[in-house]
């Protein structure tokens, strides 16, 4: 489908739509003068244009219920119409039952698809309605407008300029004027803010310095007169002590007490005592091992082998009767023969018996032997344990002795040492004296440290300061003066475009410039005649949206049809000049409706034929 950047209305089925119950047809020309007294349908046919291209009625309200008839539900609007190139088309829109249904020349489509084919809902209705563009979309017409100002660019506003400025202006990025100048601001105050900063820097420089001769002159007075203490503490400190000796003595005393203490623990016994209690240990941890264990298992288990056959045996002779079977050949046993069978069974009995009886015997003896034998190396064990356990003791008794000989010998030579190491290391210094040396040597380092601090301390001076600050004042001075030529630039391109917003009586300004600064600030204002809107009267605002909605041709491109409601209150629309198709509804008292085309409206065909 192509665009249609521009139509006339040739007639309209409506059906179900207001008070419009019955199918009516209405034709129209260019221009049309519909009239008719209240409540018959004039604003309805606004209605319905604007609903079957957009989906909303006149001024785009919502609640598409009170848009059918009360009587017949189904909305059905059929506009025929030609496009700039004289075709002729169709578009319908239905609504039933809460469901919508577009067709365009018989072929369904979305509303997405009018709104490539009309533009978007706000440009159609501004064309459309003369009133709303700016009773209904107010701020919101600001962005609509801004959308379809032509591009300028940079080099069509250069022109306009003096070619000094414009020489000036050629090479910035000004391709977003207001970024440009936010930024140039930004750097401005980062400037000036740099230059408070350093100020205070000057200012803290100046007393830093001052600050660092007198920590300097404090440091190297407290150095003095540590060091001077240092060496009177030094003189003090060794004074009449041979350091020497006293080290080769400490020296000898340390071997000899590192040689006690080896001894004293009486290693020797030491060792034999350790061996005996291992030995002592391993005694305890040993178990009987009865030698008499398989003989004793494999009689027992005779025996109970012996005990089982028995109780088999003594079973099958009491079961022993004519006609059972034979425990031996498991043949029935004949009356005459069992005699013989009970007593061949009987001789087994007590052969089992005799044998039990002597293998019981024998587990008895080794039973008796074991027990003894347990004894016997229960007896030794407890023997052994006893003696060595006193000769543990004797040894450890005697390790005590010995080492309690020879530690009064290790501690003597201990405290002599001590004695001695303290000697050598605090001298003639007391203990207070000694923690003053201390001091006196950590202060002295830190004294050094703070002069190393103080002398490689980085010195700003303020002459350097003040240096920066002018360099900073020269740069702002050259943005204020890129801002300033902007600024112009601005100015300029804000009339260029503002010249596309031109018209007879009606000025529409989307934003002011200050010229000091550059500065856009947002200012939508309508005014006629330079009067503001709210003050106009029905006619005046009549005509101020006409003009609007030539402006809105102008801007997009699209010259469609412009319904002017209310036209009994305006004389004439001559200062307006309208294009395209115009449709006029006045209100006549007490008159039916009547769709009056002045001038028909040729089709492709026809104009050809002209």
């Amino acid at each position: 489908m192509e665009t249609i950047k521009s139509f006339q209305i040739t007639g309209m089925t409506i059906s179900g739509f207001k008070c419009y119950q019955e199918s009516t047809e209405l034709t129209f020309g260019n221009p049309t003068v519909i009239t008719g007294g209240n409540g018959r349908g004039k604003t309805s046919v606004a209605d319905a244009i604007a609903f079957a291209v957009t989906g909303l009625p006149f001024f785009g309200e919502r609640g598409l219920d009170r848009l059918h008839n009360e009587i017949n539900p189904d909305v059905r609007i059929a506009m025929r119409f030609v496009d700039g190139a004289g075709k002729a088309h169709e578009l319908v829109r239905t609504r039933q039952g809460g469901k919508m249904r577009i067709t365009y020349d018989g072929v369904e489509i979305r509303q997405l698809d009018l709104n490539d084919l009309f533009g978007e809902r706000d440009v159609f209705l501004s064309i459309f309605n003369p009133l709303y563009f700016i009773e209904e979309l107010g701020n919101d017409g600001k962005n609509l407008l801004e959308r379809y100002l032509p591009e300028l660019p940079m080099e069509k506003v250069l022109e306009q300029l003096p070619g000094d400025l414009a020489f000036v202006l050629k090479d910035e990025s000004l391709l977003s004027p207001m970024t440009y100048l936010k930024n140039k601001r930004a750097d401005i105050r980062n400037l000036e803010e740099r230059i408070l900063y350093m100020q205070g820097q000057r200012n803290q420089a100046e007393a830093q310095g001052k600050a660092r001769l007198q920590m300097a002159e404090a440091a190297a007075q407290k150095q003095a007169a540590l060091r001077e203490e240092l060496t009177a503490l030094g003189e003090k400190q060794f004074y009449g002590l041979d350091i020497s000796a006293m080290q080769e003595r400490l020296v000898e005393l340390s071997d000899r007490y590192e040689e006690t203490l080896r001894d004293s623990g009486g290693y020797e016994e030491l060792e034999q005592l350790s061996e005996l209690q291992a030995k002592i240990a391993k005694r305890q941890a040993e178990r009987y091992q009865s030698r008499y264990a398989q003989p004793l298992a494999e009689t027992g288990a005779q025996v109970k082998n012996l005990a089982a056959r028995y109780q088999r045996e003594s079973q099958n002779f009491k079961c022993l009767s004519a006609g059972n079977p034979c425990p031996t050949c498991h043949r029935p046993i004949p009356a005459d023969a069992l005699p013989s069978v009970q007593a061949e069974i009987k001789k087994t009995v007590d052969a089992i018996v005799a044998e039990g009886k002597a293998k019981r015997a024998q587990l008895v003896e080794l039973q008796e032997l074991d027990r003894k034998a347990a004894g016997t190396f229960e007896q030794f064990k407890v023997g052994d344990l006893e003696k060595w356990s006193r000769e543990a003791a004797e040894l450890e008794s005697r390790r005590q002795m010995l080492t309690e000989a020879i530690s009064q010998q290790a501690e003597a030579m201990r405290q002599e040492i001590q004695t001695l190491s303290m000697s050598i290391e605090y001298g003639n210094l007391s203990q207070e004296e000694f923690d003053r040396l201390k001091e006196c040597r950590e202060e002295l380092r830190q004294c050094a440290a703070d002069l190393k601090a103080v002398e490689s301390s980085a010195t700003v001076t303020p002459e350097d300061i003040d240096r920066q600050i002018s360099q900073a004042n020269e740069q702002i001075a050259a943005l204020k003066k890129q801002i300033a030529n902007a600024a112009q630039y601005v100015s300029k391109r804000a009339e260029l475009l503002f010249s596309a917003l031109k018209m007879n009586r009606v000025e529409i300004s989307l934003y002011d410039v200050v010229k000091s600064t550059g500065e856009v600030k947002d200012a939508f204002k309508f005014t006629y005649s330079g009067r503001r809107y709210d003050r106009l009267s029905l006619s005046e605002k009549i005509r101020a949206g006409m003009e609007v909605s030539e402006l809105m041709k102008r801007l997009t491109g699209r010259n469609y049809p412009v319904f002017v409601d209310n036209m009994e209150s305006v004389d004439d629309l001559a200062n307006v000049r309208p294009t395209g198709q115009v449709i006029m509804a006045k209100c006549v008292r007490g008159a039916a409706l009547s769709v009056q085309p002045l001038n028909p409206i040729p089709a492709a065909g026809q104009q050809k034929a002209a």
